[in-house]
């Protein structure tokens, strides 16, 4: 294992609500390591972007994070008052959104947006961070920075938006950039575009970089680990090949039978699971993937099962892979 950026442990998320307390995530641990690419992989509501933004202290008033620590470069940011922790989120660590045309305030010009973000945190005069601004539009491929600073997001395209939003991250050089599903509203080319850009970036920077998507396929071509998340729960983690050749979870499994290859036969259909994923105000004790699993046994559904590990980077959440294991 290489040095570690980021270190997450036992974190739990809740959100306040007219039902009382619900836990969106349940006793996550994780770790990014330096100059790497994790993937988050899970449907809608499995709690990959509520885990990043609780890291990055992005969440509403009505939330509460518990954890036994969460570690960037060793320092535990449960610990740092707000001040403390502004200058981590911004200078340290910065997130991509996935709708870029609400991220940013239609009635300002591209250029407010970037020299905003460039002042609070580098500290330098407009001019400065103008010329700073429009040295980062290049970089991210727009052309005719200076013209494009003046114009208002409605004025870009998708890919255009998407491109300003990966700059304003970038702008405070960080050493961790949180992608939160950021080529879910651009079409297939210009997703193709976005996500050759974080790869270079990437590469020239040396910075970490945690992808959240639900395309397995985004997850197969950019990153080096992925963290599968179902319920709250980290289900499933391991490197691509680990994930995509030697898959023990029921739920990773089924994610990857709903990816499309063009040289099956046309006549073969796509597999997926039944049910939908569980509600956050209805969990179990148990697996919240059991009602939907195949090979679920009785246990599953009143008994979280510990994690198995099958290599040092590859564990899960089963005990389907615990009786696997012990056959082996």
């Amino acid at each position: 294992m290489g040095k570690s950026m980021l270190e997450i442990k036992e974190m739990h998320t809740s959100f306040k609500t007219v039902k009382g307390w619900v836990e969106a995530i349940r006793g996550v641990d994780l770790h990014i390591e330096e100059g790497e690419i994790l993937g988050i992989v899970g449907e809608s509501g499995s709690g990959k972007s509520v885990t990043m933004k609780s890291v990055t202290g992005l969440l509403p008033e009505y939330a509460k994070i518990e954890s036994e620590g969460i570690l960037y470069k060793g320092v535990d940011l449960t610990k740092l008052s707000e001040k403390e922790f502004q200058q981590y989120r911004g200078n340290e660590m910065a997130m991509i959104f996935q709708d870029p045309m609400t991220a940013m305030n239609p009635l300002r010009k591209v250029g407010y947006h970037l020299t905003q973000v460039i002042r609070r945190y580098k500290n330098c005069s407009k001019d400065e961070a103008e010329k700073i601004g429009i040295e980062m539009l290049k970089q991210v491929g727009i052309p005719t920075p200076e013209v494009r600073m003046k114009q208002y997001p409605h004025e870009f395209s998708g890919g255009m938006r998407q491109r300003a939003l990966i700059a304003m991250a970038l702008s405070c050089e960080p050493s961790l950039l949180i992608a939160d599903e950021p080529t879910t509203a651009l079409d297939v080319t210009i997703q193709a575009q976005i996500l050759e850009l974080l790869k270079k970036l990437h590469e020239e920077r040396g910075m970490s970089i945690v992808l959240i998507s639900h395309d397995m396929g985004v997850m197969a071509n950019m990153c080096d680990r992925i963290a599968v998340m179902y319920g709250g729960i980290i289900v499933e983690e391991g490197t691509v090949d680990e994930i995509f050749y030697h898959a023990k979870h029921p739920y990773t499994k089924a994610l990857l039978k709903s990816i499309p290859h063009p040289e099956n036969s046309k006549a073969e259909k796509l597999q997926g699971s039944d049910g939908a994923p569980p509600s956050l105000y209805n969990l179990s004790a148990g697996c919240p993937f059991a009602e939907r699993c195949t090979c679920a046994m009785d246990k599953c559904n009143h008994e979280m099962p510990e994690y198995m590990f099958y290599s040092e980077t590859h564990r899960a959440k089963c005990f389907c892979g615990m009786t696997e294991k012990e056959a082996e």
